[in-house]
């Protein structure tokens, strides 16, 4: 696992990718309130919502307050702005006069994606494993110096909505973070396990010589054909900068 000097970054700028925050979290659960122990230390309360459904029967919500950690990508955070921007440049305002009001609008890029940090004693797998970042959708994280953040793994099979202006930031992390986060995402969403499984020589023509990994949670997967050339599956994100990605600036 990584150490949490490596882990945690200094706060500061807008919300992105692999902020730490704390928030309020819920989960539609069924009529027997049951939870999963992982989750039985964020959801605190059942919440009834009479006539909630169309045969006016309640729902319930499970929920309470969490950390999280953000998992939408920096440029979902500014994807309305550069819209509107746009759309005011087109309509023959200035550039400097469309981002401030774009800016003063407070309904743009207000929702975004987040998975909770919880015990890695609670989930199945093995607190080792976990915290070696060996189990498919799970982060380990590391206890923050300040004390903020205690050692634990982000549940990514968790996944929750929230609100920028409902949320208080508690710790940044470093681009090495991120870059990990998003091989996690991608590895529960897309690969569904470190190693290959699918079958692709016969759509290239070639034999795969071999196959490399980067040493340190890749977002790479560089295969090696017989021809002596390379062929890049997951090709690393670039980094948007050190804030949303914004048109123009």
């Amino acid at each position: 696992m990584i150490s949490a000097e490596d882990f945690f970054a200094p706060s500061h700028g807008p919300l992105k990718q692999g902020d730490v925050l704390f928030a309020g979290v819920s989960r539609l659960v069924a009529d027997d309130g049951f939870c999963p122990l992982p989750w039985e230390s964020i959801e605190t309360k059942v919440v009834i919502i009479d006539d909630a459904r169309p045969d006016g029967m309640p729902m319930h919500l499970g929920t309470g307050p969490a950390l999280v950690m953000v998992t939408s990508h920096d440029c979902h955070f500014d994807k309305e702005w550069n819209r509107r921007r746009s759309e005011l440049i087109r309509q023959g305002r200035p550039a400097e006069d469309a981002e401030d009001e774009a800016e003063r609008d407070a309904t743009l890029d207000r929702t975004f994606n987040a998975s909770p940090l919880v015990d890695a004693s609670d989930v199945a797998g093995g607190r080792g494993n976990l915290m070696a970042g060996r189990v498919v959708g799970y982060l380990p994280v590391p206890a923050a110096p300040d004390s903020l953040v205690p050692e634990a793994v982000v549940d990514l099979t968790y996944r929750c909505t929230l609100d920028r202006l409902d949320v208080v930031r508690v710790a940044c992390v470093t681009n090495e973070v991120r870059a990990q986060l998003r091989f996690a995402l991608t590895r529960l969403d897309s690969l569904r396990a470190p190693q290959l499984g699918f079958e692709v020589e016969s759509v290239l023509g070639r034999s795969i010589a071999r196959v490399e990994l980067a040493e340190r949670n890749p977002l790479l997967v560089r295969l090696h054909l017989d021809d002596g050339t390379t062929v890049d599956l997951l090709q690393q994100p670039g980094e948007p900068g050190p804030g949303p990605a914004r048109l123009g600036q």
